[in-house]
């Protein structure tokens, strides 16, 4: 079954839906696969279901996959498995895809609660047509979480200044879309910081622009302009200034992430005009691409480290790599 990813994001919000079977959500906006994460996490601690995490390395890493969904655990709890990689489950292993039938049969009978959600970037109508993708399809949930136009990030934005108690006059939400072109995190920061201030039952551009200059300083998406634009001093500044000012660095990274995946996209040939990108940003994009071809192979693999290191996973300093990864994005090797 297909969704959007906004209705579901309501009917989380209601406990509207149950949070166990097959998962799959696609999408170029890191933000918002942590938006499904927290909406469904209230539910999975209710149903005592244990949050996992694991990366696909090859498309052998399913086995481990179908293992953990099949698992029995020792305290009966069940399991909520959050998995990221492209790789995509071979259809014709019928050892593996006996498994997963099995496990989607198990959620229909009533006999598992275990959860998948796969994540994964955008993907286009070749891909969603793959076996791999329908099996999910068809035996569970794919959810599109990409952001075509305007009018749907409003509404995503909407949705969460409902959740932060906010309401904004109309004037007040062309000012904060505008503001923030098509950058989703900036938006959801202010809308963030906005909660924390004075304001009345309806904020009007008085009270919005106060949140606009309180980020001013420290806005995510200065740092991306210096990134594409390859201004390095620049960008280590803004980075230096984001950390002494406390911005989680898990909103660092997002931003970050965010470039790395749009430049290594267009150059592995994808239309930078399909991506999402503002027009006037292209070419610096594209020059990006252009310019960090020969160096961008491991960036994907930095990004899920740093991830780890957020996440406790690994006791790294999270700023030393996002200061390594920023400078790479940069075209800067020696590092």
């Amino acid at each position: 079954m297909q969704t959007r990813l906004l209705p579901l994001l309501y009917d989380l919000e209601k406990n509207a839906t149950s949070c166990y079977g097959l998962w799959l959500v696609h999408t170029d906006e890191p933000l918002v696969v942590d938006w499904l994460i927290d909406g469904c996490r209230s539910i999975w601690s209710n149903n005592n279901q244990i949050i996992n995490r694991m990366e696909l390395s090859s498309p052998k890493s399913w086995y481990d996959v179908a293992n953990e969904l099949s698992s029995l655990n020792l305290f009966g709890e069940h399991t909520a498995l959050i998995v990221t990689g492209k790789h995509k489950p071979d259809i014709k292993d019928k050892t593996l895809m006996t498994s997963l039938n099995q496990f989607a049969k198990d959620v229909a009978n009533g006999y598992s609660q275990n959860h998948l959600v796969w994540c994964l970037p955008k993907q286009d109508k070749k891909s969603l047509a793959t076996k791999a993708i329908q099996f999910f399809n068809q035996e569970g949930l794919l959810i599109d979480g990409n952001i075509y136009d305007e009018k749907q990030r409003g509404e995503f934005l909407k949705f969460k200044a409902q959740q932060l108690g906010l309401r904004l006059a109309p004037n007040a939400w062309q000012m904060l879309l505008h503001a923030t072109e098509q950058h989703l995190l900036s938006a959801y920061q202010t809308l963030w910081r906005l909660s924390f201030l004075p304001h009345g039952d309806t904020i009007t551009t008085d009270e919005l622009e106060q949140a606009l200059v309180a980020g001013a300083d420290f806005n995510v998406f200065d740092l991306s302009d210096a990134l594409i634009s390859s201004n390095a001093p620049k960008a280590l500044n803004i980075l230096h200034h984001l950390k002494h000012t406390d911005t989680a660095p898990s909103v660092v990274l997002w931003a970050v992430a965010k470039d790395a995946r749009l430049i290594t996209q267009i150059q592995a040939g994808k239309d930078p005009a399909t991506l999402g990108i503002w027009s006037n940003k292209i070419h610096l994009y594209t020059q990006s691409a252009h310019r960090t071809n020969a160096i961008s192979g491991t960036w994907l693999t930095e990004i899920y480290a740093l991830d780890k290191i957020i996440k406790g996973v690994s006791a790294d300093n999270v700023w030393f790599g996002l200061e390594r990864l920023c400078l790479k994005i940069c075209g800067i090797t020696a590092v």
